[in-house]
């Protein structure tokens, strides 16, 4: 797939600050009950952004049921991508008001299932999906580990107008960009949404070669020059990318953006919300 020439796809600013923090709970490690957690939504500007689209929104591992008091938890439980799709659209009316929701591109990059009776269960994410679809122009994803789901949910999914979901690795070509996904992870093959290690580092060589704009991964890789956790041999395949930004998650690093002198970056969006707008910089 060969992309018109254009100015690359780069990220030049993340607010220190979160625009909002949502509440939500989720099942603690090892069995130790509920902890309650914030859902921090940033915002950044980005250079590149083609006049089709107003803004993009990335996101990835949102396992968690909204709110901190009981009785709303019991009440709704309602899965944090679902809330999250209606604090974003909010959050457009107030803060970003002069923006099309329908000329925003929504990136999300798995593990979207929570179950608080057991940490990491896996379940269907389409709830979050078809709120995010509700909100806004165009949503394109992967699945993750824990995200499962039926024939007839896929089916769904495949029929939405505004949806892509790679369901195979992929790229595809959206708003002039060519957006490309793999999800799962590396991992035993008797297990969901994993694959021998060989087999995924191929995919993600085949898909390099097509050189996308963005890539959407679920498992990050390792950079141990920066103390960033992740898979080591990911992190090979990508080095010698350029001009490509790749979001991912699974692993939760402390600063959300690394970047290379060739022109990579890799946003990990674990546990966070991003809304890039067109920069304000020549």
């Amino acid at each position: 797939m060969k992309k018109q020439m254009k100015r690359a796809l780069k990220i030049v600013d993340i607010a220190k600050e979160p625009l909002e923090k949502i509440p939500y709970i989720t099942a603690a490690p090892k069995g130790a009950g509920i902890s309650y957690e914030w859902l921090p939504v940033y915002w950044g500007e980005i250079l590149g952004m083609p006049e089709e689209l107003d803004a993009i929104i990335i996101a990835s591992d949102l396992q968690g049921i909204v709110g901190h008091k009981q009785e709303q938890v019991e009440e709704a439980q309602k899965l944090l991508g679902e809330e999250l799709a209606e604090v974003l659209s909010l959050l457009f009316q107030i803060h970003l008001s002069d923006l099309d929701p329908a000329k925003v591109m929504v990136c999300l990059c798995g593990d979207l299932y929570t179950n608080l009776t057991k940490r990491g269960a896996s379940g269907s994410p389409l709830p979050v999906w078809r709120a995010f679809q509700s909100h806004f122009g165009f949503i394109t994803g992967i699945a993750g580990n824990h995200d499962l789901l039926r024939n007839e949910e896929l089916a769904e999914l495949d029929s939405t107008s505004g949806i892509h979901f790679f369901t195979n690795e992929g790229t595809i070509m959206h708003a002039n960009l060519a957006v490309a996904g793999i999800g799962g992870i590396i991992g035993r093959v008797d297990k969901p949404n994993r694959m021998r290690e060989a087999d995924y580092l191929e995919k993600l060589r085949n898909i390099l070669r097509q050189v996308p704009d963005i890539l959407l991964l679920h498992e990050s890789p390792e950079i141990s020059s920066q103390g960033l956790p992740g898979n080591p041999n990911i992190w090979k395949e990508l080095q010698n990318a350029a001009e490509l930004l790749v979001c991912c998650g699974h692993v939760r690093w402390d600063k959300p953006l690394a970047e290379t002198s060739e022109g990579l970056q890799i946003l990990n969006v674990d546990g966070r919300a991003f809304i890039f707008t067109a920069t304000t910089l020549d």
